[in-house]
């Protein structure tokens, strides 16, 4: 049996996450409970790369535990005008892609080539313009346009990225790291197939023959998970497809507020993460508490929507192979 990969979120970070890590956090499978961890143990000088940042990386910035930004989205940390500010004064370093154009550097990490070519970006503004800009990341070449030597048409090359750790939220997993995924997962797959190191918290733990019964669902092996959490509700106020969905109660009453202003995400760190909080369980009693428990039964999943055929990975156990003497 290989080794188990299950720890506490707690160990989790303290041992895979460091000061200065290049950092992907799941799009649409929102590592929520990672990101308070990476934000209560005060981790600092990150840089979150993906095709869309959102949440977790305003709290991170918030939280002055993020120095720099590589996103197809960096609208989303701009809603909040203290972020604004620190990107206009280059205090935040960042460099602005297209969701397409991240995905393809993710997926150049994860394949080990060093830059990849896309026709994206031709044709307008966004290569001249986009050259200079206060928070410019200093030394960082972010494209380069050539002719392709196939056909001598324009092409833009992106550099690879390979985060040094890949944050994620996931239906499943085994003890072994195995884990399963399902639903709209936008650029996750190559996040983690671009990973050194891959730390994943999951709504259940399943055994090994769940996982081997329906191989199609693994989206990474054990062999390169670094740790699995077992963490209920690890993408809340995020949703997660099969469980439940965004929690817009709480999105629009606290958290959304929250991240207006460091000063207002400094009172709900104080309140919601440490040391008002000291762990997932006392958080998601809290989060009842702020909506109320009809809110709460609101965002479970009540309308399940499962597989109309069932699919069959059977094969011939003699394999049909031609013996010895028959082959030519």
């Amino acid at each position: 049996m290989a080794r188990s990969k299950l720890m506490s979120l707690e160990e989790a970070v303290d041992h895979f996450v460091a000061d200065g890590d290049v950092v992907y956090a799941g799009y649409l499978c929102v590592p929520f409970a990672l990101t308070h961890e990476i934000v209560r143990q005060g981790k600092r000088d990150l840089e979150l790369v993906g095709a869309s940042v959102v949440w977790p990386t305003t709290e991170l910035v918030l939280a002055g535990c993020c120095r720099r930004i590589r996103s197809g989205y960096i609208g989303g940390p701009l809603r909040c005008r203290d972020i604004e500010a620190m990107m206009a004064s280059g205090e935040l370093e960042y460099e602005d892609y297209s969701n397409q154009g991240l995905a393809l550097m993710l997926m150049a990490g994860a394949l080990g080539i060093p830059f990849i070519p896309t026709r994206s970006f031709l044709g307008t503004d966004y290569l001249e313009r986009a050259e200079e800009h206060p928070g410019r990341i200093p030394g960082y070449k972010r494209l380069h346009v050539m002719e392709s030597p196939f056909d001598g048409q324009r092409v833009v090359l992106l550099p690879a990225i390979r985060p040094d750790v890949v944050i994620m939220h996931a239906q499943r997993a085994d003890e072994e790291g195995n884990v399963q995924m399902w639903g709209h997962l936008g650029d996750a797959r190559w996040g983690l197939w671009a990973g050194r190191k891959i730390v994943v918290t999951v709504e259940e733990i399943v055994p090994t023959e769940v996982v081997r019964a329906d191989p199609s669902r693994t989206v990474v092996p054990g062999a390169i998970v670094s740790a699995v959490v077992h963490c209920p509700y690890g993408a809340h106020p995020g949703g997660i497809a099969g469980y439940y969905d965004f929690d817009y109660a709480f999105l629009g009453r606290v958290l959304g507020p929250a991240l207006a202003s460091r000063e207002a995400f400094a009172r709900f760190q104080e309140e919601w993460i440490d040391p008002g909080v000291s762990d997932r369980q006392r958080y998601i009693a809290k989060v009842q508490e702020a909506i109320g428990l009809e809110a709460w039964r609101a965002i479970h999943v009540d309308r399940h929507l499962t597989p109309r055929a069932t699919v069959d990975y059977g094969y011939s156990v003699s394999l049909n192979l031609p013996r010895r003497e028959e082959q030519p």
